[in-house]
């Protein structure tokens, strides 16, 4: 996207003053792990695009986004928030684009930073609002109810999906849809 586009200043929704403490957890946490680099790097900002998670990093630019509403929650669920971020960038910088997002070197950071090596933080440790605020991923299953086939999209429903298998049969082929939680297909 080209800088200063009408579409840009639309969705950034104003300025937000982010804790200064930030700053230095991102000291703290750049000794722990042996990335003094990490301060210099990483750009904290509060995302407002995020729906259905936390934070974000962005591990090439260094910019890491947290939701505008962890700015109202306890200090101690921003500082993991932020830790999980940084933990990203400083797998980054360390392997670069060969390490898996949740893999072990990440894992191996945040139980240096004093944290569960977790992906997603249950919904009953969070507030009611922040809940309202972040939207839960759903999947939409497509299920054949003749042979039982089925196959999962992440976005929307696929009215158009057919069972192959009862199409080639001569049959309509149509799909049964179903939404559910993205914990419950993903385990």
């Amino acid at each position: 996207m080209i800088r200063g586009s009408s579409k840009r200043t639309a969705r950034t929704h104003g300025p937000l003053e982010l804790p200064t403490t930030l700053v230095a957890w991102l000291d703290e946490w750049g000794q722990v792990w042996s990335v003094p680099t990490l301060p210099v790097r990483a750009q904290f900002e509060a995302g407002p695009r995020l729906r259905t998670s936390l934070g974000s990093c962005h591990p090439r630019t260094g910019r890491i986004c947290l939701h505008r509403a962890l700015l109202d929650e306890p200090e101690t669920l921003l500082r993991e928030v932020a830790c999980h971020e940084a933990a990203h960038l400083a797998v980054y910088l360390g392997h670069g684009s060969r390490a898996r997002p949740h893999g072990p070197e990440w894992a191996a950071l945040m139980v240096a930073a004093g944290y569960e090596p977790r992906a997603r933080i249950a919904p009953a440790l969070l507030s009611a609002s922040l809940r309202r605020a972040v939207r839960p991923r759903v999947l939409y299953e497509h299920c054949c109810p003749v042979c039982s086939a089925s196959c999962v999209a992440r976005r929307r429903p696929v009215r158009n999906w057919r069972c192959r298998a009862c199409r080639t049969a001569g049959l309509d082929g149509r799909l049964d849809i179903s939404r559910r939680p993205y914990a419950d297909a993903c385990g």
